[in-house]
C-alpha cells in the first residue's frame, strides 16, 4: 500500500542540481520532496551505449532500468529532436559564467522590442543541460523564482541565485556537502536510495511521481512542478579548486534560458567584481 502526499515541488533523480532547487524552493516557503536514486557502481553510472536513447539514459539516472509507457513517451517528446546522447561525465567542475550584474536585466522591458527567437539555440542549450552532471528539466517553464540577467557576451539568461559562497574556500568543502548542509538547515528531507517507478500525469504533463523509498512506496504530487534530474546524481565538485575571485564573489545559481524547461547549476560572478574576464571555455 502506498503513502500519498501533496507538496509544492518534487525533485527526482536530481543530485546536486535538485538539492539546489529544493533549497531555493524552501527559501521561498514551499514544501519539497527530494528523491535520490540508489547509488550505482561507477561503471554503470558512467557508461553510455552509443545507441541508447535519451529516455533510457534519464531513467537510469533516476535509479530505474525501465518505466511505463506514458513516462517513456513523455521523455521521448522532450528529447526526440536533440540527436543521440553522448557520454556524460560522472564528475567535473561546475561551469562558471560572468553576468553583467545580479538582479533583473535593466533592458528586459516587456514594452520594448522582443528579441529574436532562435530554436536551434534552445536545442543546443537543452543538450548542454542533458549532458551536464548538474542538469535539470522543469515540468513547467521556471517553476522556481528566476531573474533575467545578461552574460558578458550579451546572452540573456534566467537565473535563480541559491547562495553566495565566500565561506566555501575552506579546504575540502565539496558541493554536495555544502548543499546537503544547507538543505538540512532548512528542514528539507532527502529520500535517499529511492527508485522512480513512474511519473504521474494530468493532461499529458507531469504532476508527480510514484517513488519506491526505503520507507515504502510514496505517491507524491506537486502543486507547482516536477524537477527531473538529467545527470549523474553522485557528481561532486571540490569548491576550493575554483579561482579565488569566483569563491570570493561568486554565487551558486540555477541557470536556464527564456522559454526553456532545461537548466543547470553554475557558479555566476558579476563582471564588476572580477578584475579579469572568465575564460569563454568555462561557459561551455
Amino acid at each position: 500500500m502506498s503513502n500519498s502526499e501533496l507538496v509544492d515541488i518534487v525533485c527526482i533523480g536530481s543530485g546536486s542540481a535538485g538539492l539546489a532547487a529544493a533549497i531555493t524552493a524552501a527559501d521561498a516557503g514551499m514544501s519539497v520532496f527530494v528523491a535520490e536514486p540508489r547509488r550505482r557502481t561507477s561503471q554503470t553510472a558512467a557508461s553510455t551505449d552509443p545507441v541508447e536513447a535519451w529516455p533510457d539514459l534519464l531513467q537510469r539516472h533516476w535509479g530505474a532500468d525501465e518505466s511505463d509507457e506514458p513516462t517513456a513517451a513523455y521523455l521521448h517528446q522532450l528529447t526526440c529532436d536533440l540527436g543521440p546522447p553522448r557520454r556524460s561525465p560522472t564528475h567535473g567542475q561546475l561551469p562558471i559564467g560572468s553576468v553583467e550584474s545580479f538582479g533583473d536585466d535593466p533592458c528586459d522591458d516587456r514594452r520594448g522590442t522582443v528579441p529574436p527567437f532562435y530554436g536551434n539555440e534552445l536545442a543546443h542549450w537543452a543538450r548542454e543541460c542533458l549532458t551536464s552532471p548538474y542538469g535539470l528539466v522543469f515540468s513547467r517553464v521556471s517553476p522556481l523564482t528566476m531573474s533575467s540577467m545578461r552574460l558578458e557576451d550579451g546572452t540573456t539568461i534566467r537565473a535563480g541565485v541559491v547562495a553566495e559562497i565566500p565561506f566555501a574556500r575552506r579546504s575540502g568543502t565539496t558541493l554536495r556537502q555544502w548543499l546537503r548542509d544547507m538543505a538540512k538547515e532548512r528542514g528539507v528531507k532527502i529520500h535517499g536510495s529511492s527508485t522512480i517507478q513512474r511519473l504521474l500525469f494530468n493532461d499529458g504533463q507531469p504532476v508527480g511521481a510514484l517513488v519506491h523509498t526505503p520507507d515504502g512506496i510514496r505517491h507524491v504530487r506537486a502543486r507547482h512542478g516536477v524537477l527531473l534530474g538529467t545527470g549523474n546524481s553522485n557528481a561532486d565538485d571540490l569548491l576550493a579548486m575554483h579561482p579565488a575571485p569566483v569563491l570570493r564573489d561568486g554565487r551558486l545559481s540555477l541557470v536556464s534560458r527564456k522559454a526553456s524547461r532545461f537548466a543547470r547549476l553554475e557558479l555566476l560572478t558579476s563582471a564588476a567584481s572580477m578584475n579579469v574576464c572568465t575564460p569563454q571555455s568555462r561557459l561551455a
